[in-house]
């Protein structure tokens, strides 16, 4: 997945990495519940959010994960050229999915670009693929909202 900002590297950054804005946009966009702890590291950033979300999930899948759940993301940013790249881990509590993604945000003409990559797993046997599609297909659409939400955030700043 793919968005471009029409705001540079710094101030995308900066709300990336901003507690509060992650918590306002995670309410925003109609989870339950968030928190969001930012930690520097060197000179980058660990942030660890939890968010409580409740999701319509089609019967298959209601079998495996709660429509009501708690998931926890360890999110690392490291400097990378002129820009910041990282790592995003989600778990799902009590449920046997788990969500990867890289990640990186470079500059791009005036604004900047920010790029992910996810991957969902689920170990289940025979079930276990219906379940991994269906969660990153959760996941990138929840992506596609925040993209949207940070894009008019930022459009709004200027």
């Amino acid at each position: 997945m793919e968005q471009k900002y029409a705001a540079p590297v710094d101030a995308v950054f900066a709300l990336l990495t901003d507690p509060k804005f992650l918590e306002a946009r995670c309410l925003a966009l109609g989870e339950l519940e968030a928190t969001v702890k930012a930690k520097k590291s060197g000179k980058g950033v660990a942030l660890v959010m939890t968010r409580r979300v409740k999701r319509e999930m089609p019967g298959l899948v209601a079998k495996v994960l709660p429509s009501e759940s708690d998931i926890r993301f360890d999110e690392t940013w490291k400097p990378e050229g002129d820009g910041w790249a990282g790592t995003l881990a989600m778990t799902v509590a009590g449920a046997p999915v788990t969500i990867s993604a890289e990640f990186s945000l470079q500059p791009s003409g005036k604004g900047s670009v920010y790029r992910i990559a996810h991957v969902a797993r689920c170990p289940i046997p025979l079930v276990g693929g219906a379940v991994a599609k269906f969660s990153q297909g959760q996941v990138e659409d929840g992506c596609a909202a925040e993209f949207k939400y940070t894009a008019d955030h930022l459009k709004k700043k200027k």
